[in-house]
């Protein structure tokens, strides 16, 4: 019974599933497992690439309409326009939609105001998932390019298990971001003192 169960989980629809479901919680991870899993042959990497796009892009997606439900829920407002006012969020996105969502893509932190604010200010939601898809297959793309030649240099000249060098070089860059999210708050000592 326990082989049989091993064997449904690598059902390459389970897995294409489950890194879908992982985007949505934690991108990097959701990338590092999908380049792991076209490592491993448990997915063709056509197909791991696109669970990850669908994942991310249907994330930014929803990020559009959870903006969309806040034109008629306060606190979801009230949370959204603590970031500037509607006008001038609409100005910005009506002129400048394209480098908006390719900065909130790569830019740690400004992706769930940027993208909600496109819903909440009713941005043209063709013209958003288009951008959006765009910006998610560029970034997706580097990052399995990174990971995958990344790791191959990694398991080349440190002599670790392939499946497990392409998930270093995803690693670092969220250890990374996460540094930088917290660099660029000010500390505590600085806002008291």
């Amino acid at each position: 019974m326990p082989d049989e169960m091993l064997r449904q989980l690598a059902n390459p629809w389970l897995i294409a599933l489950g890194l879908i479901l992982t985007s949505y919680w934690l991108e990097d991870v959701a990338i590092a497992a999908g380049v792991a899993s076209a490592t491993q042959g448990n997915l063709s990497w056509a197909a791991a690439f696109g669970a990850v796009v669908v994942g991310i892009a249907s994330g930014d997606v929803l990020l559009y309409l959870l903006g969309m439900a806040a034109q008629r829920v306060g606190w979801l407002q009230r949370r959204l326009l603590k970031h500037g006012s509607a006008q001038t969020w609409h100005k910005q996105l009506d002129t400048q939609l394209l480098s908006a969502v390719l900065l909130a893509r790569v830019i740690p932190g400004l992706r769930f105001v940027t993208y909600s604010a496109c819903g909440f200010l009713s941005v043209s939601l063709p013209l958003f998932c288009t951008w959006v898809l765009l910006a998610v297959l560029i970034w997706t793309a580097g990052l399995f390019a990174l990971s995958a030649f990344g790791g191959q240099a990694l398991a080349d000249s440190l002599g670790i298990p392939l499946v497990m060098a392409v998930v270093v070089p995803i690693a670092l860059l969220a250890v990374g971001s996460a540094v930088w999210r917290k660099l660029q708050k000010p500390s505590s000592i600085a806002t008291h003192g």
